[in-house]
């Protein structure tokens, strides 16, 4: 009879709270709307951002993207897109600086009748070959698996899969297909720098979810104008930390893109294509891991970055391998299924959501006058607001950074556990408003 009181009681007395719990668990089971899935991309979106300066710079020497842009066409007195053997010419000035790898992100899936003789370009891709330089070019598969590469290029190069669906924002390591499994490009590459290490091929099933860096490598600019860019060195990790969340915490003051775009160049060392002609690019690109990519004005290839914004699509390909070269297999993925298939992520906020549920229960209608400190804030909503919050961030942080967990929807935690304890003190604040307002009368009279 006395544990039936303990149990039903706070029910009867606090039906407000009751279903405020159950409405929470509601959202958080079946994410009507899509609310849940909107919040969980910004809460996962604004924490790669605050972390983006705290990203370890051990891979980015090892990979330069090389950038075929507008202005670049322009400098090569060319034009877009590239005929065959303009293309071969450019392959063998990036074979003549010995990189160690090459990733060409141009799809050769269709035969262009007016791009000239093959057999030039074919040429400078068995030279790659020849020389022990792995190449692999960008494929696109079609629903069968089939690989939809021209056979006379297939034949002379590794291909790699670039188009795939149902991932979200992660990277896809490996794609099943009718056809077997297919390894994408950062896979292929990472693959080829731990060749002398003897790495395992296991350990790449799940999906990545890229991390990107902040700082702009401070050795570049003497090939590149950085003016305006976030630079190592420049301030501190902390420093940078604190202005963004200060941005953010002001954003309707803040222009969008300073906000959203805190860092307007790439992380990742960036050479364009027209600097191939210059033999001082020879230290950039000697032995390191090549991306060749096309940024081209009215051609979509862009990726959304949470810390510079729109980038060409090359630049996914060099993060997820900047990520395998620095966090090998401890990368960032999806947190693993727990009971009942339920993710460990989604079991961490519903027990979140019990706890400030169960806590709204059992606080009691009017604060606690007497005992200590701790035991008169523990009656306070306000309390158990800060509390749950900052345990809610901190386990965020802890997932992501020790155990390699994608951040949880910690923002749609803050913002559902905030407006349950707001409706619940509503009547406390209330009640404190009335008592002061006859306070101040009382004092007038006298």
């Amino acid at each position: 009879m006395r544990l039936r009181q303990i149990l039903i009681a706070p029910l009867l007395s606090k039906p407000g709270a009751a279903v405020g719990l159950l409405l929470m668990l509601f959202v958080a089971f079946f994410n009507p709307f899509g609310l849940r899935d909107a919040s969980d991309r910004h809460s996962e979106t604004w924490l790669l951002r605050m972390l983006a300066p705290f990203y370890p710079e051990a891979g980015q020497e090892e990979v330069v993207v090389v950038l075929i842009d507008d202005q670049a066409l322009a400098s090569m007195g060319a034009s877009w897109p590239l005929r065959y053997g303009e293309q071969a010419r450019l392959l063998r000035q990036l074979l003549s600086y010995q990189p160690k790898s090459l990733f060409v992100d141009l799809l050769y899936t269709q035969r262009r009748y007016d791009g000239g003789p093959t057999e030039g370009l074919q040429r400078a891709l068995g030279t790659f070959r020849e020389q022990g330089v792995p190449l692999i070019l960008a494929d696109y598969h079609d629903a069968h698996g089939r690989s939809l590469v021209l056979p006379e290029f297939s034949s002379v190069a590794r291909t790699a899969p670039v188009n795939w669906s149902g991932y979200g924002e992660r990277y896809p390591l490996l794609l099943q297909s009718p056809q077997g499994e297919l390894r994408t490009p950062a896979l292929q590459l990472y693959q080829v720098a731990c060749q002398a290490q003897d790495c395992s091929p296991q350990g790449f099933e799940v999906p990545l979810l890229v991390r990107w860096g902040y700082w702009s490598d401070a050795r570049m600019q003497g090939f590149v104008d950085l003016s305006g860019c976030d630079v190592r060195g420049q301030r501190g990790d902390w420093g940078q930390l604190l202005s963004m969340l200060a941005a953010d915490a002001f954003r309707s003051l803040r222009v969008a893109g300073e906000v959203e775009r805190p860092q307007p160049c790439p992380y990742t060392r960036t050479l364009y294509a027209n600097q191939l002609r210059d033999p001082s690019v020879a230290e950039v690109l000697r032995g390191k891991h090549v991306l060749l990519g096309a940024h081209i004005r009215g051609i979509p290839d862009l990726v959304s970055s949470p810390v510079q914004g729109l980038l060409p699509g090359v630049y996914v390909h060099a993060m997820a391998l900047d990520n395998l070269l620095t966090q090998e297999k401890s990368y960032w993925r999806a947190a693993p299924d727990g009971w009942f298939g339920i993710s460990l992520s989604d079991w961490l906020e519903i027990g979140f959501l019990l706890i400030a549920g169960v806590v709204a229960l059992w606080i009691p209608q009017q604060p606690r006058s007497e005992g200590g400190r701790l035991y008169r804030c523990a009656s306070h909503y306000l309390f158990w607001f800060v509390l749950l919050s900052s345990l809610a961030l901190l386990s965020s942080f802890y997932l992501a950074r020790w155990l390699h967990i994608a951040p949880f929807d910690w923002l749609g935690l803050v913002l559902m556990i905030g407006l349950f304890y707001a409706y619940l003190g509503e009547a406390r604040v209330a009640e404190w408003w009335h008592q002061r307002a006859r306070r101040t009368s009382t004092e007038r009279e006298i």
